[in-house]
Order: C-alpha cells, then sequence, then structure tokens
C-alpha cells in the first residue's frame, strides 16, 4: 500500500486506495519490485475463464522509466507461459479519456506488445464522472 500511497491521487483514485486495492491485494496473486529491501513496484494479476488479467501495477514515481515495470511484466508473463495461458488482458484508461499520467500507462502497455481489444465508457466509482476504459490483449 505504501507504493499505491504514492501514485495517489494521480493513478489511483480514492475508491481505488481505499477500498478496491487493500481488498484485492489480500486475494490475487501477484509480484513485487525491491530496492534495498523495500518494496518499490507491485503487479498483480487473476485469471477468467483461461484468461489472466492484469488488476493493479504500480511502481514509485521516483522509480518510473528504470525498467521496474518492464521486470514485473516480463515476471508475470514468465509465470504465464510456463503454465500454459496464451493471452494477458489489461484494462486502462482509453486516449479517449485525456489524462497525462495514463498517456504514460498507455505508452508502456504499447511499448510491452499490447493492442486494444475494445473500449467501453464507464461510469467512475469515485466522483462520478464519465471516462472511457480500454481493453489491451497481449498474445503469449
Amino acid at each position: 500500500m505504501a507504493v499505491v500511497k504514492k501514485l495517489h491521487p494521480k493513478w489511483f483514485d480514492n475508491f481505488a486506495t481505499s477500498t478496491s486495492i487493500p481488498f484485492d491485494l489480500k486475494i490475487h496473486s501477484g509480484f513485487v519490485a525491491e530496492d534495498k529491501g523495500k518494496i518499490i513496484g507491485f503487479l498483480t494479476f487473476t485469471s477468467d475463464e483461461g484468461k489472466a488479467r492484469i488488476s493493479w501495477m504500480g511502481v514509485k514515481p521516483k522509480f518510473h522509466g528504470k525498467s521496474t515495470g518492464t521486470s514485473l511484466l516480463k515476471a508475470l508473463e514468465k509465470e504465464l507461459k510456463n503454465i500454459g495461458l496464451k493471452e494477458l488482458r489489461v484494462e486502462t484508461l482509453s486516449e479517449l479519456t485525456e489524462y497525462e499520467p495514463y498517456e504514460k500507462t498507455r505508452l508502456f502497455y504499447k511499448k510491452m506488445g499490447f493492442k486494444v481489444e475494445s473500449t467501453k465508457k464507464i461510469k467512475s466509482k469515485d466522483k462520478g464522472e464519465m471516462l472511457y476504459l480500454a481493453t489491451l490483449v497481449k498474445n503469449l
């Protein structure tokens, strides 16, 4: 949760930090990245009907651009390939929702080989505003 708090409110809203993430961290599988014994990043995932999905991913801002997220994602991909899964999904804000921090997020996923599968309009559970959420898919 220390990483989550460093990313709030730019990447994680109040609902995510108070409700969704604390619960999901208890039941989803995942990986952490460390620097000098301290957690600097995390990635959690789940699956549904044989399709893996990244539920949460975050890296402390001072470690952005230093391959921490790439290392976390590669660890997950290796794990999924070892158990025979062929596809990985993630949902993130779409390009239709203009918000600078997520431009970096989308560029990261694009660089890692994800492609947009679909986009849907949703209502934020935090402030009630309408947002566009993209489902990104990567074949493993």
